[in-house]
Formats: structure tokens, sequence, C-alpha cells
């Protein structure tokens, strides 16, 4: 959570603000679409409370495909990203805390934002 201190008639008092992450997250996925490009998300899959294909981590990460056609039911909160996708073959539910979103990128050529 940020805090900042605003002033306000002459005192100063201390503000909390949401964290900014799910916003960009959000932000840049419409971007990449509206661009029509592939939206690729790169996830710690070792965060607490992933829950995404084991046999597709690699190196301590995995890249989930986020494009539209690709996957189903998708929200994107403020504390996750939800969605059910097929890997091998087989539905699957993910869950990912946002925390543990390395980056959100457009496949064809890697724009996007890295945290």
């Amino acid at each position: 959570m940020l805090l900042f201190l605003r002033q306000c008639d002459g005192c100063f008092y201390e503000c909390t603000m949401t964290p900014s992450r799910p916003y960009f997250i959000r932000a840049v996925y419409e971007w990449i679409l509206d661009n029509e490009f592939t939206p690729y998300l790169l996830v710690n899959a070792g965060y607490p409370l992933v829950q995404v294909p084991s046999e597709f981590i690699s190196e301590g990460r995995i890249i989930l495909n986020l494009a539209p056609t690709a996957i189903r039911n998708l929200h994107m909160g403020n504390e996750e990203v939800e969605f059910s996708a097929r890997f091998g073959g087989k539905a699957r539910n993910l869950y990912v805390p946002i925390g543990s979103i390395l980056a959100i990128y457009a496949k064809e050529n890697g724009k996007g934002m890295f945290f």
C-alpha cells in the first residue's frame, strides 16, 4: 500500500492508496488486445497461493497465454487474476495472485510492463 502526506487546510494528514499493480495489469492487457496482439502473463510459480499446472513450470516461472480465444471466465481483480484454460487437452482453473505477476507483455514484440 502506498503512503503519502497530503496538505489540506494548512495541515498534513496521512493518506493511503490501494496498490497500482492490478490497474496497470488490466490497462496493459486491454492495450495489447486493442493492438491485436497476444497478451502473455509471466508468473512466479513459487509465490504463495499460485495455482497453475506444475508440469508447465520452468525455472520457477510459467508463461500464460491470456488471449480471449485461449481462456474462459477471465476475472482480473485487485488481488488476483483467475481464469480457466486447457493444458494438454485438460481444462484447468488457474489462480494467480497479483503479487506473483512478474510481467504482462505482447507475445509478438515483447512490449508491455515488467514488475
